[in-house]
């Protein structure tokens, strides 16, 4: 009987307490009638029980490695979108102001061509 409780709920990027609960249930007869083989017993299911904890030691190992990676990972990519949105913000209000720049000056432009000077008949060309 093995029981195994992680809590890990709504914490982001924290640490995680793991409880290990170890029971040992021996079936048939009780201790007053325990074979000689009972130290032998004993040992095997010490044994067991190290070796289920190194496998749990191995996961929990695995498990904080790629959470980890998944944090670094995350903070990169929040890092990259922040500079990307600093980056369109800039190029979008410095194409907004060559856009208002440009109409500004067609303007200028179209009614400096149509901008006639009124003339006198001495100014008139005399052909």
């Amino acid at each position: 009987f093995y029981q195994l409780c992680v809590n890990n709920w709504q914490n982001h990027f924290g640490s995680a307490q793991v409880y290990l609960n170890f029971g040992v249930f021996h079936d048939g007869e009780g201790p007053e009638h325990a074979p000689e083989n009972h130290h032998q017993k004993l040992n095997d299911t010490l044994a067991t029980i190290e070796a289920s904890s190194q496998v749990v030691l191995g996961r929990i190992l695995h498990m904080w490695r790629y959470y980890t990676f998944a944090r670094m990972r995350r903070g990169s990519d929040y890092y990259r979108l922040m500079s990307n949105y600093h980056y369109v913000n800039w190029w979008s209000a410095g194409t907004s102001v060559l856009i208002v720049v440009s109409g500004v000056l067609q303007l200028y432009f179209l009614k400096r061509l149509f901008n006639v000077k009124t003339t006198t008949e001495t100014q008139k060309p005399r052909c």
